[in-house]
């Protein structure tokens, strides 16, 4: 009696187009989206390539392990230069609306950067 059973749930595997998938990872937004939820594009540009002054640096196709470890250390307040100030001014400011993005949406928003 399992053998029909099995054989349905593999038939509707195929036919959805492969196994079923994690509803976390498929509810997960993507680098693209989460650079634009927390407000990156605002002074970082269009896919991180147009950036609005010269003391906001292009992101677009930087290595992602240096995307991630700078605005790490910036959002965590451990930037020196005027610039990482004034990002993390930004994100901490009680005018700001832009929550800034978790560890796992910075990742993300760096793989996402780094293909650009």
């Amino acid at each position: 009696m399992k053998q029909p059973a099995l054989t349905l749930l593999f038939g509707l595997t195929l036919a959805a187009g492969g196994p079923p998938v994690n509803a976390e990872d498929a509810a997960s937004p993507s680098g693209e989206d989460l650079f634009k939820f927390h407000g990156c594009v605002n002074c970082h540009g269009v896919d991180g390539k147009e950036p609005v002054s010269k003391m906001v640096p292009e992101l677009a196709g930087q290595p992602a392990s240096e995307i991630y470890a700078n605005a790490s250390k910036i959002l965590g307040g451990k930037g020196t230069t005027e610039e990482s100030k004034l990002m993390h001014a930004a994100f901490y400011s009680p005018a700001s609306c832009d929550a800034p993005p978790s560890s796992e949406h910075l990742r993300s928003i760096a793989r996402w950067l780094s293909s650009r």
